[in-house]
């Protein structure tokens, strides 16, 4: 969306210039709103629910250990803070996952805790929690539960994580 806005502040600087600068900047923005209509109003609720969906897709990945399935979830530029050691971009994120599905996960639940939008619609994140059964090779079974934020970007007309967190939450000691 940034590249898109820079190329098209580009094109109308441009535009002034040849032209001698001769159109005031009010009516240079009264053309270009002219010939880009306003976005129709984005669906919140049915956003919501695609990305409550996709994290559903996304623990499933996890489970099936798809690592090429996993990565078409994130932005190039991606940061992953949690499940091992901080990630960045998607050569480090991938290092991640192969390590990570190397245990067996089962028994996966996602409770979802809300998704909230930018108010241009082109961010969104979401947060909540998670339990799990994780083996790791030749390991014992735990049983890990633990809270996560996920920040959604729009990048043509998909929702791709941009950066996600987790943490363990550990019962209270009693």
């Amino acid at each position: 969306m940034q590249d898109r806005t820079k190329l098209l502040a580009g094109i109308v600087a441009l535009s002034c210039i040849m032209s001698g600068c001769t159109k005031k900047a009010e009516e240079a923005a009264d053309t270009v709103t002219a010939s880009h209509p306003a976005a129709a109003p984005m669906d919140q609720a049915a956003e919501s629910r695609t990305i409550v969906a996709l994290d559903s897709a996304w623990m499933r990945q996890v489970v099936a250990k798809n690592v090429d399935s996993l990565m078409t979830y994130y932005t190039g530029d991606a940061v992953s803070y949690g499940f091992g050691p901080p990630a960045s971009g998607s050569d480090q994120i991938r290092a991640l996952y192969t390590n990570m599905v190397k245990s067996t996960i089962t028994n996966p639940t996602i409770t979802e805790g809300a998704v909230k939008f930018s108010d241009d619609g082109t961010m969104a994140f979401d947060h909540g929690k998670y339990t799990m059964t994780v083996t790791p090779p030749g390991g014992k079974a735990s049983n890990e539960a633990g809270a996560y934020l996920n920040v959604w970007k729009k990048v043509d007309g998909q929702w791709k994580l941009a950066a996600e967190m987790s943490t363990p939450v550990t019962p209270p000691r009693m």
